[in-house]
């Protein structure tokens, strides 16, 4: 990942208000984590699983905290029962980022399958979502999905990809 977009993704967590960050060690965002883990203003949890993650987040915004879950794109599989039974019945908002493997331009064949299980599954899960493929989108962006989901009590997911990623 370019420092670049490592740049915008954190600066954009911290503009927007984001000071809880439960995630799932993962290589795509592993820049992006080790800078999440010097900032005194956020509290970064690392979860063994992404399922975890999400009732982390649940519970730090039970207690007044703003969060956001960073997981790898397969984790939002493993993250569907969680987010199904937590956040949408109970209205818990959270901002989801994801890389997003798999979509055009990802040139390793075993993310391929990941092409044809994000965006359904956040379909499914009726978790909105916006796909990020330029840096100078990140910001944006991130707004607009913390926003949406302060003021839905739900979900909602930023999926990184294009030159965000590579």
């Amino acid at each position: 990942m370019k420092p670049e977009a490592v740049k915008a993704i954190v600066d954009g967590l911290q503009e927007v208000g984001v000071n809880f960050i439960a995630l799932m060690p993962d290589a795509e965002f592993a820049p992006v984590q080790a800078e999440i883990l010097k900032l005194p203003d956020i509290k970064c949890v690392l979860v063994s699983s992404e399922s975890t993650g999400v009732s982390v987040c649940a519970g730090a915004w039970l207690g007044g905290k703003t969060p956001a879950l960073l997981v790898p794109t397969s984790g939002l599989l493993v993250a569907s029962w969680p987010l199904a039974a937590t956040c949408m019945a109970f209205g818990i908002p959270m901002t989801i980022l994801i890389p997003f493997r798999g979509d055009m331009g990802d040139g390793s064949w075993v993310m391929r399958t990941y092409q044809y299980t994000t965006k359904p599954t956040l379909e499914m899960l009726q978790i909105p979502y916006s796909v990020v493929s330029k840096i100078d989108e990140v910001k944006p962006a991130l707004l607009a999905v913390r926003k949406s989901a302060s003021g839905w009590l739900h979900p909602a997911c930023l999926l990184l990809t294009g030159e965000v990623l590579w």
